[in-house]
């Protein structure tokens, strides 16, 4: 299988190359910057760089490849409306464009299971469940409506399928664990409510198989699937786990209606700390059902938590710990984002 990763710098891009390379092929991989350009063909890979902003500069690493994996996103729900839906948006309708151009037969396209956020839980959540709201933020609103333009143009030449992970953690996040590191390090990680909401996760492996089935297995066109780790945890343990596998004092709990309407002024004025979308991730119970996923695509989730602990463990003590991690955040994308993507844009036409 010849493949093209889209987002190769990223956790799950990165976390894709290195098992393609693993598995002895050599991908292409599409990355915005020369630096990042040269990381990865010192790998083994062969880069290609251009933007998501970029239908052509999509294309011409596209030709002559049998799978596209789209893993590029904006993992940030404080960056700017704008440039979610120049990432998220145009982004999908440009691969989208690319893939067709180039002839690639399937694109898999990483989605998110917080397309159907809601400040409520959602237990036993299929795919096909639906929400009689409209999505709950700018953040969202940008994946779900660049997952629902991605799977609507799947046709039998060219097929469109979504994977969409939970909580996705493991050694190698520089998209979550910087912000779970630095707020551990200011004075502990904040649970909101008891801590007994059951929480959904996915091991980084875990969700490198399942993107790896969906580019394989037959009839996917056009369908999403929700993969999950085997174990449910509540968030209290999953949490509690995760802080001890980073050297962080254990999670400490809040009063979840206190804390969320706190969380609504703190956005509606740009400040920092936890938004919506932090307290409801935390503080809701997301039980998904993957049974899609296991029928269609023959996923098991081979990594148990504890393994993976370990694993991210020893990760966290090779990168000097967690005041190192929590210095590897960047900053969301903003207005000179923006400024950059319409640029981009204007030069294609």
């Amino acid at each position: 299988m010849r493949a093209l990763v889209i987002g190769a710098s990223g956790f799950v891009g990165r976390a894709l190359t290195e098992r393609l390379l693993a598995d002895g092929r050599t991908p292409r991989v599409l990355v915005r910057s020369e630096a990042q350009a040269e990381t990865l063909r010192a790998m083994g890979a062969e880069p290609f760089v251009g933007e998501l902003a970029d239908p052509n500069a999509i294309a011409r690493a596209a030709m002559g490849v049998e799978r596209i994996f789209h893993c590029a996103g904006e993992s940030s729900p404080r960056a700017a409306p704008a440039a979610l839906n120049w990432i998220h948006v145009a982004g999908a309708e440009n691969l989208v464009a690319a893939a067709r151009q180039a002839g690639v037969p399937r694109t898999v396209f990483v989605s998110c299971a917080d397309v159907t956020l809601c400040n409520r839980d959602r237990l036993n959540w299929s795919e096909r469940s639906a929400l009689a709201q409209n999505p709950f933020d700018s953040w969202v609103r940008s994946k779900l409506l660049g997952e629902e333009l991605a799977l609507q143009s799947s046709d039998q030449n060219h097929e469109f399928t979504a994977v969409r992970p939970p909580f996705v953690w493991g050694p190698g996040d520089k998209n979550r664990l910087p912000q779970i590191c630095a707020e551990g390090l200011r004075g502990g990680l904040r649970l909101y409510g008891s801590g007994q909401n059951l929480l959904a996760t996915v091991y980084i492996d875990n969700l490198i198989d399942a993107l790896l089935c969906a580019a394989e297995h037959p009839q996917v066109g056009g369908l999403a699937f929700h993969v999950a780790d085997s174990e449910f945890h509540t968030a209290a343990e999953f949490f509690g786990a995760l802080c001890q596998a980073l050297g962080l004092g254990p999670p400490r709990r809040g009063l979840y209606p206190v804390a969320y309407a706190a969380a609504w002024l703190r956005a509606a004025l740009g400040r920092s700390g936890p938004w919506p979308i932090d307290v409801v991730r935390r503080g809701r119970g997301s039980l998904l059902d993957c049974a899609a996923a296991a029928s269609k695509l023959d996923f098991t989730p081979r990594v148990a938590q504890q393994q993976g602990m370990e694993a991210l463990s020893a990760w966290v003590r090779e990168v000097g710990g967690a005041a190192a991690i929590a210095s590897l955040g960047r900053k969301p994308a903003d207005e000179a984002d923006v400024a950059h993507f319409e640029a981009l844009a204007q030069a294609d036409g």
